[in-house]
């Protein structure tokens, strides 16, 4: 360990290994114990936090003999001793990774608008005043009990907000932070999906960091007035990276513990409703001719769910489904159960109730719904878990809507409230033997699998052979007419896929799991949903399977490739070879290989990338995998292309078309009209080329893949530059720099930025040519791709010259033409 530098937690494999990167953290910093944990106490004081650790349990996170560390308190040991809260990130992702909770934590429910309004909203105008008053505060916390009503209340105040404002961004997410089995929401997995509601397709993006992508998402929120409800937060840390900071923004923040480290934020706590506003509920939800009946019944009714929303709602349900009982006979009932439980189970007592009334279907699919490792379903997921057909499916969600158990959401998708969750989960653990739940369990899995692996034969049908043969279900998947009805559906099931393969293998169920990695990697990749990807990937990479293990590294390669990550990238490349090798998958092995001159051509080897290509070619054809076949033609053609073979480099494209034409591989279809552009515009034939750039970038946005969608941006802006249409030269190259950056598309970036250089520097714009020169060198040498450093050196000296600086004009050449005569070009 470099003692010049501070220990960091990455490489850590056991809780004893990151204790000790940990104390020896604390040395680094000259801390003592004594005052480490004065800095944790301090600090948690500060923020709010009223759970404040001794210093014998300071001490032991610092000790080997660990069986479990609590991230929460890793993150604040880290934070007492610097200020750096990406460096606190870091430490606690290590720490959930080790805990195997990163993957739970990136299971994130986020939409891109709001909740519906409830039309059963009543009360609390004190408090709607209070956070939509004339005077206005950017993060409003909402804190009380549980079934309190504090979502309903943030719900109903972000839509005034919003309408008052006319607000074009409106955001929301669950963060979990009370759920009895699963992980908090990692705020860095909602900050990703709140990217993408912004217009950000890319994943995780691995090199803006964790700062990085709050710079981004608070950028893209400047002057646009955003309303953000953050739901059920565990605690401050888990909301500060997702607090915009632009004028006008609003924040609504609902916990159940009283957030107070929030610098300028209003709190609103939520007490249980008075009399008069339980009957209003009662009015709304039962109707106001029966509890004119018998107020008096209505009020007792009230007082024994002790005047909480969600016990209300829950008991209205069971009043709308018995009415052959009078409000004093459910005033009985309730007054009865709640003689042996404690004066704050008023609303197990009203859940119990209606849980009570249930038909013995109905209540088992209630105890299946809470152990459901996502968030919600639709009637398909929900017949596989009951074992039942869709219409028994679709009755039985029916009754448990209108016994206010579950919600139902948007398109026909089920929830439940996360306390109804937490009650029925311990029901189903109670009531339901292991093996029963299981089972259900594996009927869900079974589902996903086979539905995943349909809507996928639609998504990429050539790659049908690389996907495993799965068994079909009970319940039948959805019909995906097209491409668009595949990716919808894959799209809104995908916290789904990546929880149930986690579970799955947590189960026991390793192996079938880890088919799940072929099944979904090709969407995954092409949504760039990357961390997605490493969990499904990681698991398959743990199988008894050695070519299961092969094709997930591969997979993985894949991702770290076009992550920029491009070492790790050849080392999962070289891994899928050996076990490809050893395990006589030829074809297999040719991609791997394929795939791993993808990444030294990255590096700019281009002798071995080109050697990589026409080794795989030669099996690709010897096994007839025509697809395959057609990518390392088009490698070849992009190793010729490099070294200016612009004859030779046609041929190769020119084959490779025909084939990705013939098997319809549209992404190599997109990237492949891209190159033979550049071999024709090189060739001197610009309306052709123009042309084939035309065509790629219309095929790339009708199916919505980012990667070749900004190289065909790209290539036209270079060529208009070249034209001397510089004006649509720079807007296209703008466009292609935006989408690289939101898509973490690196060598993109540089590309674009070196292109935006020349197109100024033709257009005498010297300093920000050269600005824009400096921008792709720093990440070019950042990346190691010493070809674009080169390009860039050159763009510098010309820009330099023209000012009159013949002297940094001459280094910079001198450096262009060094780089290039290492990589061969010269």
């Amino acid at each position: 360990m470099d003692p010049d530098r501070a220990p960091e937690p990455l490489g850590a494999g056991s809780f004893d290994e990151l204790a000790a990167r940990l104390n020896t953290l604390r040395g680094w910093h000259g801390v003592s114990y004594r005052e480490l944990h004065r800095r944790v106490v301090r600090g948690r004081r500060t923020a709010g936090n009223p759970e404040l650790p001794v210093f014998n349990t300071v001490y032991r996170c610092l000790q080997p003999g660990r069986r479990r560390m609590d991230a929460g308190l890793v993150a604040d040991i880290v934070r007492a001793l610097t200020a750096d809260e990406a460096v606190v990130a870091r430490w606690r992702q290590v720490c959930q990774v080790i805990a195997g909770l990163t993957a739970d934590s990136s299971w994130v429910t986020v939409a891109g608008e709001l909740p519906a309004d409830s039309t059963e909203f009543v009360g609390r105008h004190a408090e709607l005043a209070a956070i939509t008053g004339g005077d206005e505060t950017p993060v409003v916390v909402i804190d009380g009990m549980a079934g309190v009503g504090k979502t309903s209340l943030a719900v109903r105040a972000a839509h005034r907000l919003a309408d008052r404002d006319g607000a074009a961004v409106r955001l929301w997410a669950d963060l979990r932070g009370y759920d009895a089995d699963r992980a908090p929401a990692d705020p860095l997995a909602v900050l990703d999906e709140f990217l993408r509601r912004l217009g950000v397709p890319g994943g995780e993006i691995h090199r803006l960091g964790p700062a990085g992508r709050q710079d981004t998402y608070r950028r893209l929120l400047a002057d646009r007035r955003p309303v953000v409800v953050l739901d059920n937060a565990a605690d401050t840390d888990q909301v500060r990276p997702l607090l915009p900071d632009s004028p006008g923004a609003i924040v609504l923040i609902t916990s159940r513990r009283r957030l107070t480290g929030l610098a300028g934020a209003r709190i609103v706590h939520l007490e249980a409703f008075r009399g008069t506003e339980s009957l209003d509920m009662l009015r709304r939800q039962v109707g106001a001719a029966e509890i004119a009946e018998d107020t008096e019944a209505a009020t007792r009714i009230a007082e024994l769910v002790g005047h909480l929303p969600l016990a209300l709602t829950v008991v209205a349900g069971r009043i709308r489904n018995r009415r052959d009982w009078t409000l004093r006979d459910h005033a009985a009932r309730l007054a009865e159960r709640r003689g042996g439980l404690r004066v704050e189970d008023e609303l197990e007592n009203a859940i119990g109730l209606s849980y009570a009334d249930l038909p013995d279907e109905a209540a088992l699919l209630l105890r299946l719904l809470a152990i459901h490792p996502g968030r919600d379903v639709d009637t398909r997921a929900a017949a596989a878990l009951a074992g039942v057909d869709l219409r028994t499916a679709e009755a039985l969600l029916g009754e448990l809507v209108a016994g206010s158990l579950v919600q139902r959401h948007v398109r026909d998708r089920f929830g439940l409230h996360d306390v109804v969750r937490l009650y029925a989960a311990g029901l189903a653990r109670d009531v339901d033997a292991a093996s029963a739940r299981q089972a259900a369990l594996g009927r869900l899995f079974g589902y996903y699998r086979h539905a995943a692996s349909r809507a996928m034969d639609r998504y990429a049908p050539h790659e049908r052979d690389r996907r495993p043969e799965v068994s079909t279900s009970d319940v039948p998947p959805p019909d995906f007419d097209d491409v668009a009805a595949a990716t919808e559906w894959l799209d809104a099931e995908r916290h789904n896929l990546v929880g149930i393969t986690a579970l799955a293998e947590e189960q026991g169920g390793r192996e079938d799991a880890a088919t799940m990695s072929p099944i979904l990697n090709r969407y995954l990749y092409n949504a760039l949903h990357f961390a997605d990807a490493e969990i499904v990937h990681g698991i398959a990479i743990r199988a008894a399977d050695p070519l299961l293990q092969a094709s997930a590294r591969m997979s993985l390669g894949a991702v770290y490739l076009r992550s920029n990550r491009y070492q790790e990238s050849i080392d999962q490349f070289k891994q899928a070879l050996t076990r490809y090798d050893a395990g006589g998958d030829r074809a297999s092995w040719a991609r791997a290989l394929n795939n791993l001159g993808n990444a030294f051509d990255r590096l700019s080897d281009f002798a071995a990338a080109e050697d990589c290509y026409r080794q795989a070619l030669l099996v690709h054809r010897e096994t007839g995998n025509r697809t395959s076949e057609s990518r390392a033609l088009g490698n070849l053609g992009n190793s010729a292309m490099r070294v200016g073979d612009w004859d030779k480099a046609a041929a190769y494209l020119d084959e490779a078309l025909a084939i990705m034409l013939e098997v319809g591989d549209r992404v190599g279809e997109c990237l492949t009209y891209g190159n033979l552009g550049t071999v024709r515009e090189q060739q001197g034939h610009f309306a052709e080329a123009l042309g084939h750039y035309r065509r790629a970038l219309v095929t790339a946005r009708e199916f919505g893949y980012p990667f070749p969608e900004t190289e065909a941006l790209l290539h036209i802006g270079v060529l208009l530059a070249r034209l001397g249409e510089h004006d649509d030269a720079l807007a296209h190259l703008t466009e292609a720099l935006d989408l690289a950056r939101r898509n973490s598309l690196g060598e993109f970036e540089i590309k674009a930025l070196n292109g935006i250089g020349i197109a100024l520097g033709d257009r005498g714009d010297a300093a920000g040519s050269i600005a824009r020169h400096r921008e792709a060198l720093a990440v070019a040498e950042k990346l190691g791709d010493r070809y674009e450093q080169a390009r860039a050196h050159k763009g510098i000296e010309q820009g330099v010259a023209a000012t009159g600086d013949s002297g940094m004009a001459d280094d910079h050449g001198r450096k262009a033409r060094a780089l290039l005569t290492e990589i061969g070009l010269r």
